[in-house]
């Protein structure tokens, strides 16, 4: 089970032109909904939890979608453990890069 230390830090940090407004911490994922300055447009960002393999092979699902990025439609990326141990703002890097692609 993936626990981030500090993950209530990435609340109201900015992510490109997105700002984190929520955080929610669920025994399965972390949930972060994401807005944009003086729009209505809004992105969910999810972080499941429970792996996919075991032991320094294991890989997180971080999932996003929003209405202007691709129609809404989810775009999944594989992280492993060690991309969350650094911490949020790394996190933060992490969702920015794949925002740009």
């Amino acid at each position: 089970m993936l626990t981030i230390v500090n993950i209530e830090k990435l609340y109201k940090l900015n992510v490109g032109n997105w700002r984190i407004g929520k955080v929610v911490t669920l025994d399965s994922s972390y949930l972060m909904q994401l807005y944009k300055y003086n729009s209505m447009d809004t992105m969910q960002v999810n972080i499941e939890r429970t792996p996919i393999g075991e032991g320094d092979t294991a890989l997180y699902e971080l999932w996003f979608w929003s209405d202007d990025l691709g129609g809404g439609i989810p775009i999944r990326r594989l992280l492993r453990k060690c991309d969350f141990e650094l911490g949020p703002l790394y996190i933060i890097k992490n969702i920015e890069n794949m925002l740009k692609c």
